[in-house]
């Protein structure tokens, strides 16, 4: 008993928990697409290396400070490099040196390369921003979609098993010989082709799942679940004002940030780019010290007696450098230019965005409730067809015509109903409203 129940934890447990990872909520789909989306991960690594980049632009600034040593054996006739005398034995010395720099003028060079690198990382911080609503909104819009499947499935099954009963009732009827045989083959016809509808559907639901699989970046399998999330707190007309919303989006759109970003990083690249026209003074030092195996004295002797101490300026002044400097500056001037331009087309790109999202959102709302009318109204006509057909006073022709229509007309209403959800979600993506 004992090794049955070691048994039943280490086998049965584990299956347990791997199954309730096979359930998965909208939430949880958003979080893991964080992580693992292709997309996203590329946009933090860049974010990350730009920050590296930020990092050492400022790192830059600071003085430098190196040290090196170096030993050798010579034979033969050789110098000693302590008295830079000739000798005929064989020697072993060394060489020690500390040394140093720092730039004190450079034209604000550094300091302009170091405020372009920090508006390049925030840009940088921007598009991963921007990646990862990207990423959102896709995730809802693919959940939605796999929602409008499972409802498709789910009304298309309601379809076939009111013709599978009515094939029944049928088929009871023609043994009677109450009715034309026309009818049952009329009705095992309609029944065909709803199950064959339902293979369509499951398709769909399906390759959905696939859809939200390939944003979270994890395998399909087909035992995975996805619970539902809630939607008919939002099937109200949403009152919008275009103007609002762009303006609203020009402070919370993250590509918006990231191209007031990229143009400022372009600025600073020209400032930085003019200051190679300037000269440029360092300032240096260093000690040195020495060591050679043939002189009578200590090591600690021969190193304070050879100790050597430097400091010196230098002026760098460029005169004709290929003309690199200045075709330096015009090709920054064209980076300016792109970034300017780039940060205008995406602003106007924006505002029609808006725009065309308001339009479809208010179009689809507008869809949505003419097919409820259009649903509510075939209803009653099939329910009384449906009388009419259950008593012999119409044929399955006209019975199935009715049908037809409400079902399409069901079909069409769902479609529509998700149509709108996903037009709410864009309009609000625009905005940087969370979904």
């Amino acid at each position: 008993m004992k090794f049955f129940f070691i048994g039943f934890f280490f086998i049965f447990i584990p299956q347990m928990l791997l199954a309730q990872d096979k359930n998965y909520t909208l939430e949880q789909c958003i979080d893991i697409a964080l992580n693992s989306n292709l997309q996203v991960t590329q946009a933090a690594n860049q974010a990350g290396r730009d920050q590296i980049g930020k990092k050492q632009a400022r790192l830059n600034m600071l003085p430098n400070l190196n040290a090196s040593a170096s030993h050798g054996w010579f034979f033969g006739r050789s110098i000693d490099n302590t008295t830079n005398a000739f000798v005929d034995n064989n020697i072993y010395s060394g060489d020690y040196n500390i040394s140093g720099g720092v730039t004190l003028f450079r034209g604000m060079n550094l300091q302009n390369t170091a405020r372009q690198a920090a508006m390049t990382a925030a840009a940088s911080d921007m598009s991963w921003q921007q990646q990862k609503d990207n990423i959102t909104l896709n995730v809802i819009l693919a959940y939605l979609q796999m929602m409008s499947s499972q409802d498709i499935l789910s009304q298309t099954n309601d379809q076939a098993t009111l013709s599978e009963k009515q094939v029944t009732r049928l088929k009871d009827m023609d043994a009677k010989g109450a009715i034309a045989p026309s009818d049952l083959f009329d009705m095992k016809g309609q029944y065909a082709n709803d199950q064959a509808t339902i293979i369509n559907a499951k398709r769909d639901v399906e390759t959905a799942k696939i859809n939200i699989c390939t944003l979270m970046n994890v395998p399909y399998d087909s035992s995975m679940k996805f619970e539902r999330m809630t939607v008919s707190d939002i099937l109200e007309k949403n009152n919008t004002n275009a103007t609002d919303a762009y303006e609203a989006a020009l402070q919370r759109f993250a590509q918006i940030k990231a191209a007031d970003f990229s143009v400022k990083s372009a600025t600073y690249g020209l400032k930085a780019a003019r200051s190679k026209l300037f000269p440029t003074l360092d300032f240096g030092y260093g000690m040195s010290s020495r060591y050679a195996q043939s002189s009578s004295a200590s090591l600690a002797d021969q190193l304070k007696n050879n100790n050597n101490k430097n400091l010196g300026f230098t002026l760098s002044v460029p005169i004709f450098n290929n003309l690199q400097a200045r075709n330096n500056i015009k090709l920054a001037r064209l980076d300016l230019k792109d970034a300017e331009q780039n940060d205008k087309a995406v602003k106007t790109q924006l505002q029609q965005n808006i725009e065309a999202a308001a339009v479809n959102m208010n179009a689809a709302f507008d869809r949505y409730k003419k097919l409820q009318d259009r649903v509510n109204a075939l209803q009653q006509s099939y329910q009384a067809a449906e009388a009419r057909f259950n008593v012999g006073q119409w044929n399955s022709v006209e019975y199935l015509t009715v049908k037809n229509n409400l079902d399409r007309a069901n079909i069409d209403l769902i479609g529509g109903k998700y149509e709108y959800l996903l037009r709410v979600k864009i309009y609000n993506y625009y905005q940087g409203i969370g979904n």
